[in-house]
């Protein structure tokens, strides 16, 4: 019995088994306490549970600590599953996914950063989408880079739905393949200022590549783009006068600018930093 009990491979074991049993009971004391904060905060809609800037400030914190042979990714998917999870609890949501060149990676990003325990439809347009969150029913979209039609003009509406993530959020070597999807859902109640703001737009006759040298003079993207309309990605502390101005100055014209929602700024994971 002794020698079972002082073997190196027993004491791991017994040492995964604490750190097993720690990890489950951390995770039911933080149920707990988002017990106590349903209480004081009485929600009910994903546009008063969700708090990205927060997500983002939690996810840049475990990036900087982060360390070992564990993948940083692992980490990330496990973590978007404990705070999906708990949002849901404050208050239960959907996601629906918005049409795809490739509706299965789409799927996948879905998954990793919404887990296995939430309800995922599939909207044919991304206007049936975005209509899906407007009925009200609690839903938030997950919107891939396509531009068949200019479907975020519909974000325009004042108290219709608006973007208030880009995912991937951890850019990393080994994931350079996905494609950026943004999330959409109604306003949200607790929304501080993004690092990046969204803006759908309409030129007036501006020649060839006037507006992408314009926003990308000022330290933006032009992201999506159909005809006159585009949806442009700019710093925060760009507004819309700045890119008027410049816009002109390269040529062109706006007819139309109109904020449609913002986020926190994606981490570049570099070669070598990933675990």
């Amino acid at each position: 019995m002794d020698s079972i009990e002082t073997d190196p491979l027993s004491r791991i074991r017994q040492r995964i088994d604490a750190l097993d049993a720690d990890i489950h009971r951390m995770l039911i004391e933080r149920s707990a306490v988002i017990d106590e904060l349903i209480a004081i905060k009485g929600t009910s809609a994903p546009g008063a549970a969700f708090r990205p800037d927060r997500e983002a400030d939690m996810m840049r914190r475990m990036v900087m600590r982060h360390e070992g042979r564990l993948p940083l990714t692992t980490v990330e998917h496990i973590w978007r599953e404990i705070i999906t999870v708990f949002t849901a609890m404050q208050a239960p949501f959907s996601v629906v996914a918005g049409p795809a060149d490739d509706p299965l990676l789409l799927r996948d990003m879905v998954r990793f950063y919404f887990g296995f325990s939430i309800s995922v439809e599939n909207a044919e347009t991304e206007a049936d989408a975005l209509a899906m969150i407007a009925s009200g029913q609690n839903r938030i979209a997950a919107l891939s880079m396509r531009a068949d039609t200019p479907w975020w003009n519909v974000l325009e509406e004042q108290n219709g739905p608006k973007i208030f993530a880009r995912f991937p959020f951890l850019i990393t070597p080994s994931r350079n393949d996905l494609q950026p999807v943004y999330i959409a859902g109604p306003p949200l109640k607790d929304q501080s200022e993004p690092d990046i703001c969204l803006y759908s737009l309409v030129s007036a006759g501006d020649p060839p590549d006037a507006l992408s040298a314009a926003v990308s003079h000022l330290g933006g993207a032009v992201m999506l783009r159909h005809d006159a309309s585009a949806l442009v990605e700019l710093p925060a502390d760009v507004d819309g006068d700045d890119l008027s101005a410049e816009f002109e100055r390269t040529g062109g014209r706006l007819q139309s600018l109109v904020s449609v929602g913002g986020f926190a700024e994606p981490v570049e994971i570099f070669t070598g930093d990933e675990t």
